[in-house]
């Protein structure tokens, strides 16, 4: 492997100047990642080493030829990487079904830790047949991760839990500019799985767009601790039974959430769209604006479900579908409840509807909480318009 054995030439002479390894050259340009001759490196993790060993002077592109890639990969902080200098590793082909990276045998295939201003586009990144851990789990302070057209397989077994999320971001430091793009996360407890670091040191900058959430069995996307994060354009899709099932999940989110142009469907679930204490500013409101969401089964069922302090929110152009497929409690059953302080809750030209048995519609608090100036508690089986609120009761068709 050409650049390879440059490395260990390299390391050769240090030591035999009695200095350090820390001289390795640092890279830059495009490098190969294969089995080919003229490849660079032959493993993900030797291109890597060369990483820890010198460096980057420049931008770096691994560009990784076709193959399964059977080994567990661990990337901390690289020296020189920055806005200017930042690295890719990237399919060949250009098809992420022709790189798979795959290890089952630890507690996550790609250990990101402490890494900042790192690309990962066009590959799998696969850990599903785990009885636990994670496709990716990024540790330590981190910014700038990128990941494009990426498929995550999770674990297939049914869990709950963080440990057992597709991708985990822990809380253990402030995580920054992390974006999920055109990407496919498959099966885990939650497909992402970020903790936020606190309330006084939230993660900014988390943008998840146009990707392919499938078969998690807890939630689709766990957010906590967040400020102002983008997620549009989105698929959840999910047939768990799990009687917490939560598609969106958001806790403890500062600012203006954007939640947006997301289709969640959910037949044995229990939330579509939970927001606990996220709070916006009156003078920028959080938007929850045209996603359409299906949730059934025969439990606890909510569309949308606001909690805590949930204040400074818009519900607009939402379409929110029940599909029970059992009977239960009529208080069991809404389209959207709110069951905390509710400040400035405005709900616009939303279409709820039910395809069986009643419940309330709008569930609200003891107060008036909405600019609409519904009743609190709506029957679903009246034909209610209110300033663009339309409200439908459906029979089935037997």
């Amino acid at each position: 492997m050409n650049f390879l054995n440059k490395i260990f030439g390299a390391a050769l002479l240090t030591l035999s100047l009695n200095t350090f390894a820390s001289d390795c050259p640092s890279l830059s340009g495009q490098l190969t990642i294969g089995k080919s001759e003229g490849a660079d490196f032959a493993t993900v993790s030797d291109a890597i080493n060369a990483l820890k060993c010198g460096g980057v002077n420049g931008p770096v592109t691994f560009f990784i030829e076709s193959g399964t890639y059977n080994e567990r990969v661990v990337l901390s902080s690289i020296q020189g990487a920055s806005a200017f200098n930042a690295v890719t590793f990237e399919a060949k082909s250009g098809s992420n079904a022709d790189v798979i990276i795959s290890y089952t045998t630890a507690d996550a295939t790609l250990l990101l830790n402490g890494v900042s201003y790192v690309s990962f586009e066009n590959i799998t990144i696969d850990h599903k047949a785990a009885t636990y851990g994670n496709s990716v789990r990024v540790d330590g302070k981190s910014n700038h991760i990128r990941f494009k057209s990426v498929v995550f397989e999770g674990v297939e077994v049914a869990r709950t839990g963080a440990n057992s999320a597709t991708v985990y971001f822990s809380p253990t430091a402030p995580k920054s500019d992390i974006a999920f793009e055109d990407c496919d996360i498959n099966n885990g407890s939650s497909g992402i799985f970020k903790g936020g670091y606190n309330t006084d040191s939230r993660d900014t900058k988390t943008s998840i767009t146009g990707s392919l959430f499938f078969n998690q069995y807890e939630s689709a996307l766990a957010l906590t601790n967040e400020d102002a994060p983008v997620i549009t354009n989105n698929v959840v899709s999910t047939l768990s039974t799990y009687s917490a099932y939560k598609g969106l999940n958001l806790e403890n989110i500062s600012n203006s959430l954007i939640i947006s142009n997301n289709i969640v469907t959910a037949a044995n679930g229990s939330i579509g769209v939970s927001l606990k204490n996220c709070v916006a500013q009156a003078s920028s409101l959080g938007q929850v604006n045209n996603n359409s969401i299906a949730v059934g089964g025969n439990g606890e069922t909510y569309g949308i479900y606001l909690s805590g302090s949930t204040d400074n929110q818009v519900l607009n152009f939402n379409r929110v579908k029940l599909t029970i497929t059992g009977t239960q409690a009529n208080s069991h059953q809404a389209y959207y409840k709110n069951v905390g302080s509710g400040n400035n809750i405005n709900m616009m030209n939303n279409i709820m509807y039910d395809l069986n048995t009643g419940g309330y519609t709008i569930l609200g608090n003891e107060y008036k909480d909405m600019y609409n100036q519904l009743p609190a508690q709506s029957n679903p089986a009246l034909s209610v318009s209110a300033n663009g609120i339309m409200i439908e009761k459906v029979t089935p068709i037997r």
